[in-house]
């Protein structure tokens, strides 16, 4: 755990030094000044999410998380989610596919951020450039989303493992960034409002995560409730 974390504390921090330093050059080219301004930006953005999950994580913990439901569309969730993992999402297309927009009761703050880090999990290990591919889709109790990446997959051996605590997977030493908490956290945000969510290797290569979750009901289109307004969005 020490070790997963230093590294993604340790990696952002070198990096907004060496930005620091690099503005503090006087005939520094106004393209570059930004250019740095712009890199020590985003990797504060980075150590924010990084605490953020070291928050939810005590929160799931101490069992403080509870659910509040609330009639949402679907696209509503999948926007949501998409903005807190935007940074993560650079260099890679996302590909959204909408079976049904009739608005669901489910928590849709727990919901996005559980779909968050899975799509943070997807852009981590496929390669740049790569689509990722979202789904919705609702049926009589359930709504469910999916995600679908161009990566290489999940390797066998960490099917069983990949939503443990702080679990890497083979071949972490490889990889960039991670601290195995996302996974992990985005199984407890469902498991809070009676949702679950499985990993699979599809026929046609990529990783699969498919996440359901009990939505009391579907409302019809003209369906209207003044005290869960339908239009509004997920925090």
């Amino acid at each position: 755990m020490l070790a997963s974390i230093g590294h993604d504390l340790r990696t952002p921090l070198t990096a907004i030094r060496v930005g620091i330093e690099n503005l503090r050059s006087s005939d520094l080219p106004p393209d570059e000044r930004e250019a740095q301004m712009g890199i020590i930006l985003a990797e504060v953005a980075r150590l924010d999410r990084l605490f953020q999950n070291l928050l939810e994580m005590a929160r799931l913990d101490a069992g403080a998380v509870a659910a509040e439901r609330r009639r949402t569309h679907p696209s509503e969730i999948i926007e949501a989610a998409r903005a807190q993992a935007g940074p993560t999402l650079r260099g890679h297309r996302v590909d959204v596919d909408v079976d049904s927009e009739v608005p669901v009761l489910v928590d849709p703050r727990l919901t996005a951020a559980a779909l968050a880090h899975v799509l943070e999990n997807a852009a981590q290990h496929a390669p740049v450039g790569s689509r990722i591919h979202v789904t919705a889709r609702i049926d009589a109790d359930t709504l469910e989303l999916g995600v679908r990446d161009q990566g290489p997959g999940v390797p066998p051996a960490d099917l069983p493992r990949i939503f443990e605590r702080f679990y890497r997977g083979t071949g972490a030493d490889r990889r960039p960034s991670g601290t195995g908490m996302g996974l992990w956290i985005a199984r407890g945000l469902l498991a809070a409002q009676g949702g679950h969510i499985w990993a699979d290797n599809p026929a046609g290569g990529g990783a699969r995560f498919t996440m359901r979750v009990p939505v009391d009901g579907a409302a019809s289109p003209d369906d209207t409730d003044p005290s869960s307004p339908e239009t509004d969005e997920p925090t």
